[in-house]
């Protein structure tokens, strides 16, 4: 990254309105943490979405998507009840 660049991002970060939010962000997530759980990582639920039509040659629903970003990897176990109530919730 060019070091002006960085020093532009280092300014934003450090502006007291950056902060607020930020401190804001942490409590919010904080809050709730089962809330805020998958197994994907920062990759987006679009970029999971097609990646997943690629594997299975058509489009997936709504519910393989979540599946595939809220099951621990490898198992058929979601990774909190939260996520498998939610995924319950759809099925319905």
């Amino acid at each position: 990254m060019r070091r002006d660049y960085w020093e532009s991002l280092c300014k934003i970060w450090a502006a007291e309105r950056w902060q607020q939010t930020s401190t804001t962000m942490k409590v919010n997530w904080a809050a709730n943490l089962e809330a805020n759980m998958h197994t994907r990582g920062s990759v987006s639920f679009a970029t999971h979405q097609s990646r997943l039509e690629k594997d299975l040659k058509q489009p997936p629903t709504f519910q393989e998507v979540f599946d595939k970003t809220h099951k621990e990897k490898g198992t058929d176990q979601y990774i909190s009840d939260r996520a498998r109530e939610v995924a319950e919730s759809y099925s319905q």
